[in-house]
Protein backbone atom coordinates (compact mmCIF):
# COMPACT_ATOMS: atom_id res chain seq x y z
CA UNK A 1 0.00 0.00 0.00
CA UNK A 2 1.34 3.41 -0.94
CA UNK A 3 1.72 5.68 2.07
CA UNK A 4 0.17 9.13 1.96
CA UNK A 5 2.41 12.17 2.15
CA UNK A 6 0.19 14.24 4.43
CA UNK A 7 2.54 17.20 4.26
CA UNK A 8 2.06 17.35 0.48
CA UNK A 9 -1.70 17.04 0.91
CA UNK A 10 -1.62 19.92 3.38
CA UNK A 11 0.38 21.95 0.88
CA UNK A 12 -2.44 21.44 -1.62
CA UNK A 13 -4.91 22.86 0.93
CA UNK A 14 -2.96 26.02 1.80
CA UNK A 15 -5.56 28.28 0.18
CA UNK A 16 -8.23 26.78 2.45
CA UNK A 17 -6.09 27.29 5.53
CA UNK A 18 -5.35 30.83 4.39
CA UNK A 19 -9.11 31.49 4.30
CA UNK A 20 -9.44 30.12 7.82
CA UNK A 21 -6.62 32.38 8.96
CA UNK A 22 -8.74 35.46 8.30
CA UNK A 23 -11.38 34.29 10.79
CA UNK A 24 -11.38 35.18 14.50
CA UNK A 25 -11.08 32.76 17.38
CA UNK A 26 -9.98 29.14 17.32
CA UNK A 27 -10.61 28.59 13.61
CA UNK A 28 -8.43 31.55 12.70
CA UNK A 29 -5.70 30.20 14.99
CA UNK A 30 -5.84 26.86 13.16
CA UNK A 31 -5.54 28.55 9.76
CA UNK A 32 -2.62 30.76 10.70
CA UNK A 33 -0.74 28.01 12.52
CA UNK A 34 -1.17 25.58 9.62
CA UNK A 35 0.44 28.18 7.35
CA UNK A 36 3.27 28.74 9.85
CA UNK A 37 3.76 24.98 10.15
CA UNK A 38 4.00 24.62 6.37
CA UNK A 39 6.51 27.46 6.15
CA UNK A 40 8.85 26.21 8.88
CA UNK A 41 8.55 22.45 8.36
CA UNK A 42 8.64 22.95 4.58
CA UNK A 43 11.87 24.93 4.81
CA UNK A 44 13.48 22.22 6.94
CA UNK A 45 12.32 19.48 4.57
CA UNK A 46 13.43 21.31 1.43
CA UNK A 47 16.89 21.82 2.90
CA UNK A 48 17.23 18.19 3.96
CA UNK A 49 17.34 19.03 7.66
CA UNK A 50 14.68 16.70 9.09
CA UNK A 51 17.08 13.75 9.23
CA UNK A 52 19.43 15.70 11.57
CA UNK A 53 22.45 14.24 9.80
CA UNK A 54 24.76 16.58 11.71
CA UNK A 55 24.80 18.29 15.09
CA UNK A 56 24.62 21.67 13.36
CA UNK A 57 21.38 20.65 11.68
CA UNK A 58 19.73 19.59 14.92
CA UNK A 59 20.59 22.94 16.51
CA UNK A 60 18.22 24.46 13.97
CA UNK A 61 15.66 21.73 13.33
CA UNK A 62 14.98 20.75 16.95
CA UNK A 63 14.43 24.33 18.07
CA UNK A 64 11.99 25.05 15.25
CA UNK A 65 10.24 21.70 15.67
CA UNK A 66 9.61 22.39 19.35
CA UNK A 67 7.76 25.58 18.47
CA UNK A 68 5.58 23.73 15.97
CA UNK A 69 4.83 20.88 18.37
CA UNK A 70 3.73 23.21 21.16
CA UNK A 71 1.21 24.94 18.91
CA UNK A 72 0.08 21.52 17.67
CA UNK A 73 -0.63 20.47 21.27
CA UNK A 74 -2.70 23.60 21.80
CA UNK A 75 -4.70 23.02 18.63
CA UNK A 76 -5.28 19.37 19.50
CA UNK A 77 -6.49 20.42 22.94
CA UNK A 78 -8.76 23.16 21.58
CA UNK A 79 -10.40 21.13 18.82
CA UNK A 80 -10.65 17.83 20.71
CA UNK A 81 -14.11 18.67 22.07
CA UNK A 82 -16.42 21.06 20.24
CA UNK A 83 -18.33 21.82 23.44
CA UNK A 84 -15.11 23.01 25.10
CA UNK A 85 -13.52 24.66 22.07
CA UNK A 86 -14.20 28.26 23.06
CA UNK A 87 -13.21 27.83 26.70
CA UNK A 88 -10.00 26.06 25.73
CA UNK A 89 -9.21 28.75 23.17
CA UNK A 90 -9.77 31.28 25.96
CA UNK A 91 -7.15 29.38 27.99
CA UNK A 92 -4.66 29.97 25.16
CA UNK A 93 -5.45 33.69 25.15
CA UNK A 94 -5.16 33.82 28.93
CA UNK A 95 -1.74 32.19 28.77
CA UNK A 96 -0.64 34.90 26.32
CA UNK A 97 -2.02 37.63 28.55
CA UNK A 98 -0.11 36.30 31.56
CA UNK A 99 3.18 35.99 29.65
CA UNK A 100 2.77 39.38 27.98
CA UNK A 101 1.96 41.04 31.30
CA UNK A 102 5.10 39.58 32.89
CA UNK A 103 7.15 40.83 29.95
CA UNK A 104 5.75 44.34 30.18
CA UNK A 105 6.15 44.52 33.95
CA UNK A 106 9.89 43.92 33.64
CA UNK A 107 10.09 47.53 32.40
CA UNK A 108 12.48 46.74 29.58
CA UNK A 109 13.85 49.37 27.24
CA UNK A 110 11.52 48.07 24.53
CA UNK A 111 8.41 48.88 26.59
CA UNK A 112 7.86 52.15 24.71
CA UNK A 113 7.15 50.04 21.61
CA UNK A 114 4.69 47.72 23.38
CA UNK A 115 0.98 48.16 23.93
CA UNK A 116 0.33 48.29 27.69
CA UNK A 117 -1.55 45.27 29.06
CA UNK A 118 -4.70 45.44 31.10
CA UNK A 119 -3.79 45.78 34.78
CA UNK A 120 -6.15 42.92 35.64
CA UNK A 121 -4.05 40.47 33.61
CA UNK A 122 -1.66 40.00 36.53
CA UNK A 123 -4.53 38.40 38.48
CA UNK A 124 -5.33 35.79 35.84
CA UNK A 125 -5.02 32.17 36.92
CA UNK A 126 -2.50 29.91 35.22
CA UNK A 127 -3.74 27.12 32.97
CA UNK A 128 -2.64 23.55 32.37
CA UNK A 129 0.96 22.69 31.61
CA UNK A 130 1.63 21.02 28.27
CA UNK A 131 1.88 17.50 29.68
CA UNK A 132 -1.42 17.83 31.56
CA UNK A 133 -3.04 19.25 28.46
CA UNK A 134 -2.14 16.39 26.15
CA UNK A 135 -3.30 13.69 28.57
CA UNK A 136 -6.82 14.89 27.71
CA UNK A 137 -6.34 14.69 23.96
CA UNK A 138 -6.22 11.98 21.28
CA UNK A 139 -5.49 12.32 17.57
CA UNK A 140 -7.88 11.28 14.81
CA UNK A 141 -6.73 7.66 15.20
CA UNK A 142 -7.61 7.69 18.89
CA UNK A 143 -3.94 7.69 19.89
CA UNK A 144 -2.38 9.68 22.71
CA UNK A 145 0.16 12.39 21.85
CA UNK A 146 2.83 11.14 24.26
CA UNK A 147 5.37 10.25 21.50
CA UNK A 148 5.37 13.85 20.28
CA UNK A 149 5.71 15.04 23.86
CA UNK A 150 8.96 13.10 24.10
CA UNK A 151 10.27 14.96 21.05
CA UNK A 152 9.04 18.24 22.52
CA UNK A 153 10.90 17.67 25.81
CA UNK A 154 14.17 16.57 24.20
CA UNK A 155 14.02 19.55 21.82
CA UNK A 156 13.61 21.81 24.85
CA UNK A 157 17.23 21.10 25.79
CA UNK A 158 18.30 22.23 22.30
CA UNK A 159 16.14 25.35 22.56
CA UNK A 160 17.85 26.40 25.78
CA UNK A 161 21.34 25.51 24.58
CA UNK A 162 21.76 22.64 27.02
CA UNK A 163 22.23 19.71 24.67
CA UNK A 164 25.95 20.28 24.13
CA UNK A 165 28.32 17.42 24.93
CA UNK A 166 30.33 19.73 27.18
CA UNK A 167 27.36 20.18 29.49
CA UNK A 168 26.19 16.56 29.38
CA UNK A 169 29.63 15.07 30.03
CA UNK A 170 30.27 17.51 32.87
CA UNK A 171 26.92 16.63 34.43
CA UNK A 172 26.69 12.90 33.69
CA UNK A 173 30.30 11.86 33.18
CA UNK A 174 31.84 9.62 30.53
CA UNK A 175 31.72 10.44 26.84
CA UNK A 176 27.96 10.58 26.40
CA UNK A 177 26.86 11.79 22.94
CA UNK A 178 24.18 14.37 22.32
CA UNK A 179 20.56 13.38 22.77
CA UNK A 180 19.29 10.88 20.19
CA UNK A 181 18.25 12.04 16.76
CA UNK A 182 14.54 12.80 16.65
CA UNK A 183 12.18 11.48 13.97
CA UNK A 184 11.00 14.83 12.66
CA UNK A 185 9.83 13.41 9.33
CA UNK A 186 7.21 11.29 11.03
CA UNK A 187 6.47 14.06 13.51
CA UNK A 188 5.69 16.55 10.74
CA UNK A 189 3.56 14.00 8.89
CA UNK A 190 1.47 13.40 12.03
CA UNK A 191 0.95 17.12 12.54
CA UNK A 192 -0.01 17.68 8.90
CA UNK A 193 -2.48 14.80 9.02
CA UNK A 194 -4.13 16.11 12.16
CA UNK A 195 -4.53 19.61 10.72
CA UNK A 196 -6.10 18.09 7.62
CA UNK A 197 -8.50 16.02 9.75
CA UNK A 198 -9.48 19.09 11.74
CA UNK A 199 -10.14 20.97 8.50
CA UNK A 200 -12.24 18.07 7.24
CA UNK A 201 -14.27 18.00 10.45
CA UNK A 202 -14.96 21.73 10.19
CA UNK A 203 -16.10 21.35 6.61
CA UNK A 204 -18.32 18.36 7.46
CA UNK A 205 -19.92 20.30 10.30
CA UNK A 206 -20.56 23.24 7.98
CA UNK A 207 -18.47 25.59 10.09
CA UNK A 208 -16.31 26.66 7.16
Amino acid sequence: MTSIDHFQVLKNELSRFSELGSKPGAIGFLGQEALRFHSIAGTLKENGMVANASVDERFISHILARSLIESFFWLGYIFDDIALRQSRYDELITSFKREYSRLYNENLAINSSLAPPNQNWTRLQGGLDVNSMITRVRNNHGQRLAPLYSIYRIASFDTHGKSLNNIMVSALGGTIPNFPVLDLENCFDLIANQYLCTLRDLVTAGEV
